[in-house]
């Protein structure tokens, strides 16, 4: 997320404002580098109240918003002279829906005005390459050991985004509970994942029956917490994980799952569609992988936009 340059908020009403933005921010669970960030768009969008004499942030209308949006989607960027991406244009408006929440929050708005508005989030062209779930089911029909089978159920089962995976330790897996914590995922905010019964049958046949071998290793470190080790007692790192996985894929010996050229992250986009194909609500889904914004969940698993319009309404 880009930052806007030399903006300045003469108001001291709108200066607290942004101050104020920017703790609830940080409660949240924004790392302090994307709250700035929010914090300086939102002083843009202040500047420009400013500028037009509407010092009231409680009378701000949706038509005031509705212009804003307008000045933002033609304004030149300050990084290159050109206009702003859609997804940066988004992303300003995103936070001015997220101010008013915390002032409906905090009782000095009874509505929100940007409620009757609609910013449509840009749709990524690129296409999401997944796995169907026979071709899933294939995976762990080949996997020769229990930490092949816990890569495919941390990765797929629990739908862990990479670095997730990566920073994965044994107090975050509470197998009698049936749920995995991830402490800092994306944006540094925590979510709990509730895991099946499957999953917990492979992370712990791996854990218990051969874990234990891999902290032998040269690289081992009695303080490592590292739930997944490689061969040399070390935390396994991103690449180590694609490495078992195109071992595991070699094995099938199936050539059309070969040519998509899955990784890991790969496993976290199938495992979001075929939740949706088994009818989990998308806030559901949503939830599960740990997204911010319905729309990016709508990227990943390839809804519909009728599907997302009704679930809007």
């Amino acid at each position: 997320m880009g930052r806007p340059k030399n903006i300045i908020v003469v108001n001291e009403n709108y200066q607290e404002l942004a101050e104020s933005f920017y703790r609830y921010i940080l409660r949240l669970g924004y790392n302090p580098k994307s709250s700035k960030a929010r914090y300086n768009y939102l002083c843009e969008f202040l500047s420009q109240l400013e500028q037009k004499g509407m010092l009231n942030i409680t009378k701000i209308t949706a038509q005031e918003i509705s212009n804003y949006y307008e000045y933002i989607s033609e304004r030149p960027s300050k990084k290159d002279g050109g206009i702003l991406s859609q997804k940066t244009t988004h992303s300003h408006m995103r936070i001015i829906r997220d101010l008013f929440i915390m002032l409906q929050n905090e009782g000095k708005v009874k509505i929100n005005p940007c409620s009757t508005l609609k910013f449509h989030y840009p749709r990524e062209t690129a296409e999401r390459t997944v796995l169907d779930q026979e071709e899933i089911k294939l995976l762990y029909r080949v996997a020769e050991t229990a930490q092949e089978k816990a890569i495919l159920s941390l990765a797929y089962g629990c739908g862990l985004r990479v670095g997730e995976l990566t920073s994965c330790n044994i107090e975050d897996i509470r197998l009698r509970e049936k749920i995995l914590i991830v402490p800092k995922g994306k944006g540094n905010k925590r979510r709990v994942v509730p895991i099946s019964s499957g999953v917990v049958k492979d992370l712990s046949d791996y854990y218990y029956n051969e874990r234990e071998a891999l902290t032998k290793g040269r690289d081992y470190k009695p303080t490592e917490s590292a739930f997944m080790l490689n061969s040399r007692g070390g935390r396994m790192r991103k690449h180590t994980y694609n490495k078992y996985l195109k071992r595991i894929i070699n094995r099938t010996e199936n050539q059309t799952i070969k040519e998509k050229q899955i990784t890991i992250h790969n496993l976290r986009h199938s495992i979001a569609t075929h939740l949706l194909e088994q009818g989990i609500l998308v806030e559901q889904v949503r939830m599960f992988l740990g997204h911010s914004q319905l729309e990016t969940t709508q990227i990943y698993t390839h809804i519909s936009k009728k599907q997302l319009q009704n679930l809007m309404q």
